[in-house]
């Protein structure tokens, strides 16, 4: 189960690098990692072309997995009453803890709640000759494959018109009651049943079938040639997976 799990991780984890892609804007879709807030901090002081960030997510499903990561692995939040703020809020609060004194431009999406309103309601921040043609996309590893194109459709740009920051790839070498990467500081991204629910379901989503979200199912994204080798993978590792906690 193992060989399969693995080849999941690298299948929604890995995407098209472009050393020559620029952009001024950055988006951070909602997730439950900080640590890839910080990593898009440091990307940003790396990036003197970046002047805008889009901080997308109200409170949805991995609204608590974020703070109960930040409890445990974040810094001291200054935001009054944080653990009842939207994911976008939060997140912009932990890029300020981790990049003081910027001179960015901070757009806040605070009422969506899973990822095609995160898509949507972050693409009408602007208007649309003020829309952003080009952005860096910073997203949980496990979701960043069907975010990279539901933030296509939605904002009707060409897949190489948003590119996933370049930041490590997880890469699994070994699964005893959780996963474990090789870098071990991944190993407390996601609980168990999270990081199953996550890689399993996601796939399950990027099928285009009547239980995806394809056109031939909840039509939210486009068609995605899903490989054999990975359905095959899929339909194996559900024996893993008592409950998708991660339904939508």
């Amino acid at each position: 189960m193992l060989k399969d799990l693995t080849l999941l991780v690298d299948y929604l984890t890995d995407f098209p690098k472009n050393e020559s892609f620029e952009s001024d804007t950055l988006l951070i879709a909602g997730n439950s990692v900080p640590e890839l807030t910080e990593a898009a901090a440091d990307f940003c002081q790396q990036q003197s072309s970046i002047k805008q960030i889009i901080f997308a997510g109200g409170i949805g499903h991995g609204t608590q997995r974020l703070i109960d990561s930040i409890k445990k692995r974040g810094p001291k939040m200054t935001l009054a009453d944080w653990q009842k703020k939207s994911e976008a809020e939060i997140t912009a609060a932990l890029f300020d803890s981790y990049y003081p004194n910027h001179k960015l431009t901070f757009y806040l999406d605070m009422k969506s709640s899973n990822t095609g309103e995160n898509a949507r309601f972050s693409r009408d921040l602007f208007t649309e000759n003020q829309r952003p043609k080009s952005f860096w996309l910073v997203q949980d590893p496990l979701l960043q494959l069907r975010s990279h194109v539901t933030f296509a459709k939605e904002w009707q740009l060409p897949q190489p018109s948003i590119q996933p920051v370049p930041l490590e790839q997880p890469v699994l070498i070994g699964y005893h009651q959780g996963p474990h990467f090789a870098n071990s500081a991944m190993d407390n991204w996601w609980s168990n049943e999270y990081f199953l629910s996550l890689v399993i379901g996601e796939v399950r989503r990027l099928q285009d079938t009547s239980e995806g979200y394809g056109p031939k199912g909840a039509n939210f994204i486009p068609h995605v040639d899903v490989p054999k080798n990975i359905v095959d993978s899929y339909q194996r590792c559900q024996l893993l997976l008592k409950k998708d906690v991660r339904e939508v």
